[in-house]
């Protein structure tokens, strides 16, 4: 058995725990575990996790692709850097709600720790009104792929979880763990 460590990282409220329940349903019949606390407002409290069970060919075996997220509120900060450091690729949830330079906060707390090529951007909440336009968010990213999404219509969801798998394996021996 293989596995795979994604880590959806952003601000809080930006949509990470909101593509792992989309993904949920998506794979419904792959999901082969969920742990998730949450407030009463709906924000992740530690960590939120899902794990996927596939069937693929790398190296022809199992594979489970393990999502987790990060807390966005910031007194959980000192946590991130031993998430950030057990992963095979990172989703940078970017809330084109708010302004740039809120969202490169966050960004910055990976930059030094993950290397840019196993970063996936995706620029989240492209509904809303004055969202930061995308050719912006290109342009800030533009090492790295940028998918735009709704999550919560589960626009872009699985776009991004492909991308991110795409990339994990790119590097693969660095991103794939025996289990």
């Amino acid at each position: 058995m293989r596995e795979l460590r994604i880590l959806y990282h952003g601000l809080g409220m930006a949509g990470k725990t909101t593509n792992l329940e989309k993904l949920k349903e998506i794979y419904k019949d792959r999901v082969y575990d969920r742990i998730h606390q949450q407030t009463a407002e709906g924000r992740t409290v530690y960590l939120d996790l899902l794990m996927l069970k596939f069937h693929t060919c790398v190296q022809g075996v199992d594979v489970i692709v393990s999502l987790f997220t990060t807390p966005g509120q910031k007194r959980f900060k000192v946590l991130r850097p031993w998430l950030f450091g057990h992963t095979s690729s990172v989703v940078f949830v970017f809330d084109s709600s708010r302004d740039i330079q809120e969202n490169m906060e966050s960004f910055y707390e990976i930059k030094d720790i993950i290397s840019i090529n196993r970063i996936v951007v995706q620029a989240n909440k492209r509904d809303v009104p004055n969202a930061v336009p995308l050719e912006i968010i290109k342009e800030t990213f533009n090492s790295m792929p940028v998918i735009p999404a709704v999550a919560k219509d589960g626009i872009g969801v699985l776009e991004t979880l492909k991308e991110a798998i795409k990339t994990a394996l790119k590097n693969e021996e660095g991103a794939v763990r025996s289990s």
